[in-house]
């Protein structure tokens, strides 16, 4: 069932998911002289927990990066392709998974992009929970 709400939501998952798992393999491919500049980021990274063993470079954050925002969402994106009835639990796992980043992500290092993605992250959940009603609704989950 591809209703306008689970569209809205593919392309969210999408998206958010291309762009993860293209920034998360960028930082591990070029973990201290990134491309675009995000190497510029390793300063700022100082004050973040466990710093000597995973803050060193970018590897370990993109990795991170790919794993729990790329990966989650592409998996959403693909449950919507097949149009699984598991769509609005990824999705809601996915949104939840991308404002718990944003959330740690600016405790340790505030930036505009995150913040940007905080509130991508609560309209996503806000579709996602719109989605689970829809689909208990329609009797698919």
């Amino acid at each position: 069932m591809h209703t306008l709400l689970s569209r809205i939501v593919f392309w969210l998952c999408l998206i958010n998911g291309l762009c993860s798992v293209f920034f998360g393999g960028l930082m591990m491919m070029f973990p201290v002289d990134t491309p675009l500049g995000l190497s510029e980021m390793l300063p700022m990274m100082g004050n973040f927990p466990f710093q000597e063993l995973f803050f060193r470079d970018l590897f370990w954050p993109g990795l991170a990066l790919f794993l729990c925002n790329g990966v989650m969402n592409m998996v959403t994106a693909v449950a919507w392709i097949r149009r699984s009835d598991k769509l609005p639990i990824f999705s809601t796992i996915a949104a939840i998974m991308l404002i718990a980043w944003c959330v740690l992500e600016n405790v340790y290092l505030f930036n505009i992009a995150a913040v940007f993605y905080f509130a991508v992250g609560v309209v996503h959940l806000i579709l996602s929970i719109l989605l689970l009603k829809e689909y208990r609704r329609l009797g698919s989950v």
